[in-house]
């Protein structure tokens, strides 16, 4: 396998943990509701997603698009990258899983906030009552 393949696996499994690790702590300020420690992270993730996005790039110009990563493993002799591969895709697997958790906690904060702003604001319709004595809309 090409020396530059291997360098450039050990660097995307770096990078993954990175991102997994900067996932976990968003988690947290999530949880513990930290909007401006969000915001700083959020902008750490992009440039992590921006380096993990140039190292790929930079595996399939080397390899070429047709060939897959995990043909080119399974091919290689060296147990060294076979483990340094496996242990990408369950990082991989963690980050997906830990990325969807943290959106959906997201999502359910936005939804609980924006409940509260409806019921707070007055409402801008004139209810009118109706024959049956309900306020109609």
């Amino acid at each position: 396998m090409n020396p530059e393949i291997k360098v450039i696996i050990y660097e995307e499994k770096n990078i993954l943990k990175n991102l997994l690790t900067l996932l976990d702590e968003q988690y947290d300020y999530i949880i513990n509701k930290d909007i401006i420690k969000m915001d700083k992270i959020a902008s750490k993730l992009d440039e992590t997603s921006k380096e993990l996005a140039k190292i790929e790039i930079q595996r399939r110009n080397i390899m070429g698009s047709e060939t897959s990563m995990k043909d080119a493993v399974s091919n290689c002799d060296d147990e060294n990258i076979k483990s340094a591969y496996e242990e990408i895709v369950s990082t991989i697997k963690m980050v997906e899983i830990q990325k969807q958790s943290n959106e959906t906690l997201i999502k359910q904060r936005l939804f609980f906030t924006k409940k509260m702003i409806n019921f707070i604001k007055p409402n801008k319709d004139i209810g009118v009552y109706n024959a049956y004595g309900k306020v109609g809309k």
